[in-house]
């Protein structure tokens, strides 16, 4: 997936916003909700190790796919292998898929005139 580039050592969060192009606030939020988790400094400064700058790294490129944090979660949650990884991703990435497909079908009958729920009446009283 992404890389996180050169990172040899720990890296603040500023640092990691830079490398990731996210804001400092994004990268909070993840680990508010548990994808990520830096460690503390003695005074409560959160730093990154070069691990968690690759996951941090992954988090953002699923991001930019459009995938929810949820599902961010379940694609690399208890996933012990980078293909298991890959294939939750594709699964994830096939169902939002299909559903993109059943919304573009409903759009294309709009737009054709025929309002889905018109087109299911008119089928039920067929």
């Amino acid at each position: 997936m992404a890389s996180c580039g050169p990172v040899h050592a720990v890296v603040s969060i500023s640092r990691l916003a830079e490398i990731t192009g996210v804001t400092p606030r994004a990268l909070r939020h993840y680990e508010d909700v548990g994808l990520i988790r830096p460690l503390r400094s003695a005074a409560g400064v959160r730093l990154f190790t070069p691990d968690q700058c690759e996951l941090a790294s992954r988090i953002v490129l699923l991001r930019r796919c459009d995938l929810s944090l949820d599902e961010i979660r379940d694609v690399l949650a208890g996933a012990p292998s980078e293909d298991d990884r890959a294939t939750r991703l594709r699964d994830v990435l096939e169902r939002k898929a299909a559903d993109l497909s059943r919304t573009l079908e409903v759009v294309n009958a709009a737009l054709a005139g025929n309002s889905p729920v018109e087109t299911q009446d008119r089928r039920q009283a067929a």
